[in-house]
């Protein structure tokens, strides 16, 4: 397999970075084009996201899968991937577990069922905030393969040598 033209420095670090912030892999990694695009377009559609979700769209429930699949938060899995700005979900899931109290004034704490159904007032904005915040994280699980594999194409082929096959060398050899 050709080695990346790119420096890729510490690929897991670099991997690293590019989930806790959308681009930052990228920019350790020396690749600012693509650090700029990344985070201005994962970062921009998942805030979008919340924003149209107003804030409360994004929530970890600890249950099982398997055991409750109405209650499993399966838009927090893509969400997940989006780094740092999806983690206060994760977070306050984890305290609410254990049983303490919510903090940041209960930012991405699970809100009340009260609070969900008073969210779709607003019709499908909800559906789509949760959508644009689950792709933006997605989106993200893609730039951190990037960050960790590095560019998908590889550096130029040398010219290929003309080569002589047998076919050719009987015939030169006739006619001399």
């Amino acid at each position: 397999m050709p080695h990346p033209t790119v420096d890729l420095k510490n690929r897991h670090l670099a991997a690293l970075l590019a989930w806790m912030v959308p681009g930052l892999g990228h920019f350790y990694q020396g690749r600012t084009g693509k650090g700029v695009l990344y985070s201005t377009c994962i970062l921009s559609l998942f805030f979008v996201g919340l924003w149209l979700g107003e804030w409360r769209i994004i929530y970890w429930r600890w249950v099982s899968p398997l055991a409750n699949t109405e209650a499993f938060c399966f838009n927090y899995l893509g969400q997940f991937f989006a780094g740092l700005p999806a983690l206060p979900a994760l977070i306050q899931a984890t305290l609410r577990h254990y049983g303490h109290d919510p903090i940041l004034w209960g930012f991405m704490a699970e809100p009340t069922q009260n609070e969900i159904n008073a969210l779709y007032r607003h019709g499908k904005f909800i559906e789509i905030g949760t959508l644009y915040a689950t792709v933006a994280g997605l989106l993200n699980f893609l730039a951190i393969y990037d960050a960790f594999d590095g560019p998908g194409h590889v550096a130029e082929d040398e010219p290929a040598v003309a080569s002589t096959t047998s076919t050719e060398v009987i015939e030169a050899g006739a006619s001399a």
